[in-house]
């Protein structure tokens, strides 16, 4: 007997290129959107503390505001705006197909808080605040980069004795995870950034 399920309600949140393919693996869950994993993020710590924060409707938005987050319906009309004129999408919203393809859908509360302080279902229109979507995007990449350094540490146990260049184990990294090798240097970059800093 086949069954229907209710998609989860969502907000899609533009998210750095070279995270997706660890997104869409470690944090994907079983419902799919659009052809992209909706990511599960309730478990993360701090999560619940963004999902708390007040909330915003897509008619409160602003067409330069799209360049962080937008709600379900927002981007079902996008969509759709882009099969119809993909140049007026870009002229009004600064959308292209391949910056669309930045965003990725990220499972909400059933409930949303509004800007008053009350609950209301999370509706096709809600969708995070640009506070919210910034603190949403930080708890990603904190995450993204925990899981970066775990790799590393194992991959420094799997290779001990051995000298490796760090760019083998950030190719090794984005193979294991299902990203794209073009992503290689970026990552790598970042990666060498934050150890300075750590130094």
């Amino acid at each position: 007997m086949e069954r229907n399920f209710e998609p989860p309600p969502v907000t899609w949140l533009r998210v750095t290129d070279f995270m997706h393919g660890w997104i869409q693996r470690e944090l994907g869950g079983g419902a799919t959107i659009r052809e992209k994993k909706v990511v599960t993020v309730q478990h993360l710590d701090g999560a619940r503390d963004v999902l708390r924060m007040e909330t915003t409707d897509n008619t409160a938005l602003a067409a330069t505001d799209v360049g962080t987050v937008m709600s379900a319906a927002l981007r079902n009309a996008i969509d759709a705006g882009m099969r119809y004129d993909a140049a007026a999408v870009e002229r009004e919203y600064g959308l292209t197909k391949d910056v669309l393809e930045l965003y990725v859908p990220i499972e909400c509360p059933k409930n949303a808080v509004t800007e008053d302080g009350v609950l209301r279902p999370w509706s096709q229109d809600t969708c995070f605040t640009h506070k919210q979507a910034v603190a949403m995007q930080r708890l990603l990449r904190e995450v993204f980069w925990q899981a970066v350094s775990d790799y590393a540490q194992e991959y420094a146990r799997e290779h001990r004795g051995e000298k490796y260049a760090q760019q083998d184990m950030i190719e090794a990294f984005c193979q294991a995870n299902g990203t794209d090798d073009i992503h290689v240097p970026a990552i790598r970059r970042e990666w060498q950034r934050r150890q300075k800093r750590l130094k």
